[in-house]
């Protein structure tokens, strides 16, 4: 069973979030941003999507969550305390792979297996993709994010703040698969230039299936303060596309998918470190 392809990040990394509260008052009342011309490793307006999301209450706290899509459900439980972090993903079929600062760990049918080290790298990067999605925009500050400010844009009578992400150093690009749930390195989003909340993001993938896809937050609501969302998922297979050709008429011929669902959220505060 697989997911949507996802896209790779560092979310086997953990960047402390704590200074963002500060910096949030600032951030909120900044003039209009104009269109950069150079890839930068912070942002205010993704520092303010951060804050407002859920800020340092994701740097110490346990949420566990099932994440479910067309393909079917994984439990997810993250658990962080500052640098501190340990990610268990279990799929519907029983295997289980759990990931820390130093370890990663996997059972199938309630037995656990050896991973060998050439293997570590592929089972974090499963990991990270179940559980990107259903913490952003947390990990947008990891290092080696770059972000590229496209400005405010007009969507279709609403104000929006464009940005492109990417992860590393490597170009656009990169071998892809829905199983390691790998794209290609850089993607948009689309934020509330006043609050910071995700309205929509995108990302391409490369590979066997090759294609877009366009996502829509929907459901938004907070628990244990922290702003979660189900997300409607749009998309086209084929090669060629890129998230740089999206706009609102490019975005009203994509066909919906499926729906991304955030189901049984539950929060725990945790004593920061």
């Amino acid at each position: 069973m697989t997911l949507e392809p996802t896209p790779s990040s560092p979310l086997d990394r953990t960047t402390p979030a704590v200074l963002l509260l500060g910096l949030a008052a600032l951030l909120h009342t900044a003039a209009p941003a104009r269109a950069a011309e150079e890839w930068v490793e912070r942002l205010p307006i993704v520092d303010r999507s951060i804050a407002h999301h859920g800020g340092p209450l994701y740097e110490a706290s346990e949420i566990s969550l099932d994440l479910c899509s067309l393909s079917g459900c994984f439990d997810i439980v993250v658990r962080t305390q500052g640098g501190v972090f340990e990610h268990v993903v279990t799929r519907e079929d029983g295997m289980r792979v759990r990931v820390t600062n130093d370890t990663v760990e996997r059972w199938e049918g309630g037995a656990e297996v050896p991973v060998e080290p050439e293997e570590e790298a592929r089972r974090r990067r499963f990991v990270s993709a179940r559980v990107y999605f259903a913490f952003l925009p947390y990990r947008l500050n990891d290092p080696g994010v770059r972000k590229l400010d496209l400005g405010v844009v007009d969507w279709e009578g609403r104000r929006l703040h464009q940005v492109r992400v990417g992860f590393g150093e490597r170009p656009p690009g990169g071998d892809a698969g829905s199983e390691t749930g790998q794209t290609s390195d850089e993607y948009m989003y689309w934020f509330d230039p006043e609050t910071g909340e995700i309205v929509y993001f995108a990302y391409d993938f490369v590979g066997e299936p090759s294609g877009l896809r366009f996502r829509r937050a929907v459901n938004p609501r907070r628990i244990g303060g922290i702003l979660f969302f189900d997300q409607e998922n749009l998309g086209r297979d084929g090669d060629g596309l890129d998230v740089g050709q999206i706009d609102p008429r490019f975005a009203s011929r994509l066909p919906k998918i499926s729906v991304v669902e955030l189901r049984d959220i539950q929060v725990r505060p945790l004593s920061p470190r």
